[in-house]
């Protein structure tokens, strides 16, 4: 993905796909629209560049500085704008799109720091053969502990409690081998 370097450029609507343009520039103007404008209200200065994937989704790249108040305590004010924008660009469409917004990687740096905690945490249970529960996560962090150790020996992951305070327990196994 090639990032523009002016952050007062239009969005970058390069496709990843052959879709339709016109289907591509609509949904992807609504997202430029709807961010650009929660950006001004936000009074943050950052820049939507929007690609389309291969799958049909869109992925939005939050471009400016400073942009830790866009993340937020563990991504969640991310999460949020994620929704709402969402919100705003599939209502009322027969197709919902599905759009992943990101600032300063910081997904792809969570989502490597939860595969850390994860095998560290399994081999804390492996050595002391007692499980460990996690600090509560989203759906989409629980789902990244559970998948970095579906396939390690010894350990079975579940999840307990209820929204917002769900946890993953990583639990020693010995018949999983």
């Amino acid at each position: 993905v090639e990032r523009a370097e002016d952050t007062a450029a239009p969005a970058d609507l390069t496709s990843q796909t052959t879709a339709a343009p016109e289907e591509l520039g609509d949904k992807a103007e609504s997202i430029d629209r709807f961010l650009t404008g929660l950006m001004a209200h936000m009074e943050v200065e950052a820049t939507p560049k929007i690609t389309m994937g291969e799958d049909g989704s869109y992925k939005v790249e939050l471009v400016g500085e400073n942009l830790g108040a866009l993340i937020g305590r563990r991504g969640e004010t991310l999460d949020a704008i994620q929704q709402l924008t969402s919100y705003a660009v599939n209502r009322g469409a027969s197709k919902r799109s599905r759009i992943h917004v990101d600032a300063e990687n910081y997904r792809a740096k969570r989502e490597e720091s939860l595969e850390r905690l994860a095998r560290k945490v399994a081999g804390k249970v492996v050595k002391y053969r007692r499980n460990v529960t996690l600090e509560p996560m989203n759906a989409y962090e629980r789902h990244v502990i559970h998948t970095a150790l579906q396939d390690t020996q010894y350990i079975t992951t579940f999840s307990i409690g209820t929204e917002p305070n769900r946890r993953v327990v990583v639990s020693y196994d010995r018949t999983k081998q």
